[in-house]
Order: C-alpha cells, then structure tokens, then sequence
C-alpha cells in the first residue's frame, strides 16, 4: 500500500537543496510525483508531493523533517487525493494596477471555484513605458458551474479592469 506526502520548502537558497530532497525521496524508496519550485523574492519556495510504500512513510518524514534548519523550513503532511472535477486555464494580460488579483479571485470565490495554481508577473511594457500584469491560472470548477458561468462571471471584470482574458 502507498501513501502520499506534501512536503513544503521555504527558506534560503542555495545550490543542491533540491538534491537533498531528491536524496531522502529516494532513499526511502520513493517517487518524485510533482512539484512547483521556486527562487522569488531572494528566498527559495516550493512543494513535492511524494508517494512512498507505507513502511516507508515514518523513515522518510523523519529523513525529510531532518533538512530543516535556521535557514531553511520543511513541512511534512499526508496528502489525500482528490476527485476530479472539470480544470480550466485563464489567462490575463493588462496595464499593472492595484486590485486586479483580489478582483479576480474574489469573483471567482463567487462561484466557488477552486485556485489550483495561480502564476503572475509585471514586466516592463514595451510600448506604454507602465507595467504590464500577466497571469497564468488553473481553476477547477465546482460541479454545476459551467464554462459559461466562468465566462460570464470573469468577462465583466476584466472590461471593468481593462485587462485581455483569455479563458480555455
């Protein structure tokens, strides 16, 4: 039998961390399943989600929780799986501003529908000389909602923000 577990990394980074947690995976037998990984804002940030025979389990949560320092903390929990549910991706560019985040998350907390990744950026317009917001988001969608109601939902706000929605 096997179980899964989400292990958290944040702290400071530096070169073979991400083999230091590769290591203990394997030591203890386990498999690599995902993982979103991250240098932003000086500091190293991510998360693995892991599968391990459950012999296994308690040697590598204490192998893992062994990495931890003043620099750098893992956090170890159990991971269930979910049930599928209906995934779609957004995509929006527009003239940076205050508020296009909340906005848009607070419209699609409207819905109930769940953030599963949410990846954003400013980067220098080129034609404008402003700032130019970007974001990549995967939602899932609550049994019920449709494609429709997203579009619907999300089409007013962004004409209000005055921000290109794309919606897949």
């Amino acid at each position: 039998m096997y179980a899964k577990l989400l292990i958290s990394v944040f702290g400071q980074d530096k070169p073979g961390l991400v083999k230091q947690i590769s290591d203990v995976v394997k030591v203890n037998g386990g498999n690599w399943l995902e993982s979103r990984l991250s240098h932003l804002g000086g500091r190293f940030a991510g998360l693995v989600l892991a599968e391990f025979d459950v012999a296994q389990l308690e040697a590598a949560r204490a192998g893992l929780n062994q990495l931890s320092n003043d620099e750098l903390s893992i956090t170890v929990e159990s991971s269930e799986s979910q049930t599928a549910t209906s995934v779609i991706q957004l995509t929006l560019v527009g003239n940076d501003k205050p508020g296009i985040v909340y906005e848009i998350t607070e419209s699609l907390n409207a819905i109930n529908a769940n953030v599963e990744q949410f990846n954003s950026e400013v980067t220098a317009a080129p034609m404008s000389g402003g700032n130019l917001f970007s974001a990549s988001i995967t939602v899932s969608l609550p049994d019920g909602v449709t494609l429709g109601d997203v579009r619907r939902t999300l089409e007013q706000v962004a004409n209000d923000l005055m921000v290109d929605l794309d919606i897949e």
